[in-house]
């Protein structure tokens, strides 16, 4: 998903502040970033509301 890693460079945040206000894991979300996983819609989502951007924005 390399709109997420558009988005959160763009906002000039890094995995572990992302992390740390997701609530997801800093190895997931590089994951989710690099294509190899698919993240479900909760995460999604919580990703989206820490980055303060829509759900489009990342997906």
């Amino acid at each position: 998903m390399e709109k997420l890693k558009d988005v959160r460079i763009r906002k000039g945040i890094s995995i572990l502040e992302l992390s740390r206000s997701s609530g997801v894991s800093e190895r997931y979300i590089r994951f989710i970033e690099n294509g190899q996983k698919t993240p479900s819609l909760k995460t999604a989502q919580a990703i989206a509301k820490a980055l303060k951007v829509s759900l489009d924005e990342i997906l």
